[in-house]
């Protein structure tokens, strides 16, 4: 049977995992499909029982690429891409029954991305043990004198699952979490050698294209919001993911690309700096409530702040309003 869609997996924050996200694709998906995992310098106690679970299969391929970060490796592959259809698919995700019908129906009602419902489960802070992580989103624009900043606006953020909407929407912003492209779509847009923002500067090159996004809450994906205990080769590949070699230049390259910087590039600064101090926390066996203090101490001795604005969003303006921003440059790295 020909495969409607490929589904390529890559690491996110960690490696271990992969065997989980495997499986839930394999339970969960009756349509034929390729599935192409992005094999980043994981260490062999996650890859080999992988690789000896799926040999033999025709559909499957492995791309080992060293380590590198997960928009290089997916360049790598984009070319190669002959489905109507591709989904990334982070692989600290789960798809849940009946994920990719609703996907693949949304795109054939014309949409250039689909993006499913994708909940969070209860990890860095406490909460509802699964609450929205991302239903809508948009770009938008503040002022801090006479510079504008850009803001990823989230639509019911950890909104708990009854009071989200359950109606397909359009978007102007995804994840790459989970996310389902059309294929053609997907073999033109550039990928751009970030770490952060990503999604988001691929969110404005669709719009350019004057394509749609939409969310389509039918399909479900469960994330795991970095509760689960990491081991030390996990954290060796979130510190390289997020080190500041990797992240201070993101931003710079975005800023090249499109003439703006994030109102928030600081707190996603910060927010690394905390993540850290949780993580290491909890590989050395702390609770969640222990490391969510040692979050709060690194905080206060390593991060510092800035947010001008009492209430940004609320100064802020849709982005896309006078049409998209002119891109500057088609730099990749």
């Amino acid at each position: 049977m020909t495969a409607v869609t490929t589904i390529i997996i890559t690491p996110r924050d960690r490696y271990s995992g992969l065997d989980e996200c495997v499986d839930s694709v394999y339970r969960h998906t009756p349509q034929p499909f390729q599935l192409w995992i992005m094999d980043l310098d994981y260490p062999a106690s996650v890859i080999d029982p992988v690789r000896k679970q799926l040999a033999g299969r025709a559909e499957v391929r492995f791309f080992e690429l060293g380590l590198r970060t997960p928009m290089d490796a997916l360049r790598e592959a984009q070319p190669l891409v002959d489905t109507a259809t591709v989904v990334l698919l982070d692989n600290d995700s789960r798809v849940t029954a009946g994920w990719l019908q609703p996907l693949l129906d949304a795109h054939a009602d014309g949409h250039a991305v689909v993006t499913p419902l994708i909940l969070e489960r209860e990890g860095v802070d406490r909460g509802a043990p699964l609450r929205n992580h991302l239903y809508t989103g948009e770009l938008r624009v503040v002022d801090v004198g006479e510079t504008p900043y850009l803001i990823e606006h989230k639509h019911f953020r950890r909104t708990e699952v009854p009071d989200i909407p359950d109606e397909r929407s359009l978007t102007g912003t995804f994840e790459l979490h989970c996310v389902l492209f059309d294929g053609d779509a997907f073999r033109r847009i550039e990928l751009p050698s970030m770490v952060i923002r990503e999604h988001l500067d691929i969110s404005l090159q669709l719009a350019a294209m004057g394509k749609t996004m939409v969310v389509e809450p039918k399909s479900v994906i469960h994330f795991d919001n970095l509760g689960t205990r990491m081991v030390l080769s996990d954290m060796r590949f979130f510190f390289y993911r997020w080190g500041p070699k990797l992240t201070g230049p993101s931003s710079r390259l975005f800023e090249r690309r499109w003439g703006y910087n994030f109102y928030s590039e600081q707190s996603m600064y910060n927010w690394v700096v905390r993540r850290k101090a949780f993580l290491v926390s909890r590989w050395l066996g702390a609770p969640i409530g222990i490391a969510n203090r040692a979050t709060q101490l690194a905080k206060k001795l390593f991060c510092r702040d800035w947010d001008p604005l009492p209430d940004p969003d609320g100064a802020s303006r849709p982005l896309l309003t006078d049409g998209v921003p002119r891109q500057l440059s088609h730099d990749l790295r």
